[in-house]
């Protein structure tokens, strides 16, 4: 009775504990030749201590095997260890070897990993090398690398991440159980780079959410991502072919935004005008100081050849050539017919040199003085100057604009002096009022030549392309199925196909065909928004959710409808 009794209370203490946090095998390598692994402190292999390790394999032949006819089974293969010492380990068939960390990270290559390695031969007679680490430690180095925390750095988007990520992992681990590991370390999984991507704002990110699943159902959910979904996300059957309940089309929208005014003291109507004022550029002399070269006066006229013997030689004086004005023409800082304007050829020089030192960014944040980019996926902010110059860019034309507004998201051109920017120009903002509007890709253009539309479909063999056309279009306005047409036969090709062999960043796009007087195919254009597979949580929208002030549970459950959030362990 009394062992009854203990019995049951050990029970009863188990069902207490929480469960444990899963160890995590990630796949980072299934094919390799060699691998050297390392490290700052001394790791065991074999009871051998060594800081440097390269994993090979070799053949070798069975001794009893004739040497004139020799087949496959002949043939074994082993994994073989050279140390730092210069001793080289065999390793029993079958066998893998672990390295277990000593106080210093393991490393291959450049990247660094918490946790253990193992090395094992595999059946296509190569390396494959696992990382095993607790999962928590392993979503350090998936949040930073699948979100920048430098370029979105809001920390309930990062968390949203975070939750989409474990959960990716509480749903798929052993998915390559029969390779001998979890997950792979690429996006076709999720993207792992180890220790040295880790970032404090991410990690905390991970530690804040530690534990928390996305559930429907009471199961874990295929938490799919992208990373902009151009305005709206789509079905999971217009793009995978598989209904989920929790994958449909969404707005991606948390708040409507509210239009930041600008004004500028004053408005120059020329932007070329525009830019040599800012530059302080009226004449040759000023134009050589203003890119730090020599100052040489003014040419003796702007008779074409004088002009280019001049120009040459004060703004391109390294450059040697046989005729000034064939190369002055070239450069494109002549007019091709007409009047030589002085104000045209200053802009043009500092145009070609790229002395106006233009930079670009995307706004993020408007505080009337104050503007924050993202610049080259670096955070930078900078005041706008009370006199700067503005103008609007609609196609080629810069319009200027002495007062509007701003809603973030816009593609901004500038130069900055210091962290003031005397003169801009803006991009309307066409992805309004979505939260992903903060991407560079929440809009783009591609054109494609009548041959690489050829090569494109050649897979199709529908012979020469002629025309194409959306049959149906999901709820996000992509298209669930396309008509392509040429000279040989038609095909119906689903949504991802056609993005895949168009090469393009999203499939919701809209398109142009271009055509010659003969009706003939010559190009075609394609507009589009977005990238990625547009199915689930859109990243740059959580960022833009975010900045809006949602937390990361509204985050979670705008992009997947019906969840709930579940803390595991």
């Amino acid at each position: 009775m009394r062992q009854l009794l203990l019995a049951v209370l050990l029970l009863l203490i188990a069902a207490a504990q929480p469960p444990a946090e899963p160890l995590v095998r990630i796949g980072l390598n299934q094919n390799a030749a060699t691998i050297a692994v390392r490290s700052a402190a001394p790791f065991t292999i074999a009871q051998h201590s060594t800081r440097a390790a390269i994993f090979s394999t070799a053949v070798a032949i069975d001794p009893a095997a004739e040497a004139a006819a020799l087949k496959k089974a002949d043939l074994q293969y082993r994994v073989t260890v050279e140390l730092d010492d210069q001793t080289v380990l065999v390793v029993p068939a079958g066998s893998r070897v672990r390295i277990e960390p000593a106080g210093a990270p393991l490393e291959i290559d450049t990247r660094a990993y918490r946790g253990a390695l193992e090395v094992f031969a595999n059946a296509r007679h190569t390396l494959t090398v696992v990382n095993e680490l607790p999962l928590e430690e392993y979503l350090r180095g998936v949040v930073p690398n699948e979100l920048s925390p430098v370029t979105f750095g809001q920390l309930e988007a990062l968390k949203a991440q975070a939750v989409a990520a474990r959960t990716y992992i509480d749903r798929n681990l052993g998915q390559f159980k029969n390779e001998g590991y979890d997950v792979c370390a690429t996006d076709t999984c999720q993207v792992y780079f180890g220790a040295r991507t880790e970032d404090p704002l991410a990690t905390q990110a991970v530690t804040d959410t530690r534990g928390v699943v996305a559930i429907y159902e009471g199961k874990p959910i295929n938490a799919l991502y992208s990373s902009t979904c151009g305005g709206r996300t789509e079905d999971a059957q217009n793009i995978f072919n598989e209904k989920v309940p929790y994958l449909v089309s969404t707005l991606c929208e948390y708040k409507h935004p509210k239009p930041r005014p600008f004004s500028s003291s004053r408005s120059i109507a020329s932007w070329k005008d525009g830019v040599l004022a800012v530059a302080r550029v009226s004449t040759f002399s000023e134009a050589a100081r203003f890119m730090g070269l020599p100052d040489r006066g003014e040419p003796p006229s702007l008779e074409p050849a004088a002009l280019a013997a001049f120009v040459r030689q004060t703004f391109y004086p390294t450059v040697a050539t046989s005729s000034d004005l064939s190369f002055v023409n070239e450069q494109g800082l002549l007019p091709a017919a007409g009047p030589v304007s002085l104000g045209d050829v200053l802009f043009r020089l500092i145009d070609r040199k790229n002395a106006f030192e233009w930079q670009q960014g995307v706004l993020t944040s408007w505080e009337g003085q104050r503007m924050r980019l993202i610049v080259n996926g670096q955070p930078k902010e900078f005041t706008v100057a009370p006199d700067a110059l503005v103008y609007q860019r609609i196609g080629e034309e810069r319009l200027p604009m002495k007062e509007g507004a701003w809603i973030g998201g816009e593609l901004i051109d500038f130069r900055a002096e210091g962290d003031t920017i005397p003169l801009l120009i803006y991009r309307i903002n066409f992805a309004n009022p979505a939260a992903d509007r903060y991407s560079r890709l929440a809009t783009w253009q591609v054109h494609k030549t009548k041959a690489e539309l050829d090569a494109a479909f050649a897979s199709l063999a529908i012979g020469e392309f002629t025309d194409m056309r959306f049959l149906e279009l999901g709820p996000s306005e992509r298209p669930v199925t396309t008509e392509v047409v040429g000279t040989a036969a038609r095909r119906t090709v689903p949504a991802l196909r056609l993005r895949t062999l168009l090469g393009l960043r999203d499939s919701l796009f809209s398109f142009d065909i271009e055509r010659n007087a003969r009706g003939a195919v010559i190009g075609m254009s394609m507009f589009g928004r977005g990238w990625g597979h547009g199915v689930g949580m859109c990243q740059v929208g959580a960022y833009g959710m975010a900045l809006d002030g949602a937390t990361y549970e509204d985050i979670l459950k705008k992009y997947y409808a019906g969840i709930e959030l579940k803390k595991i362990y």
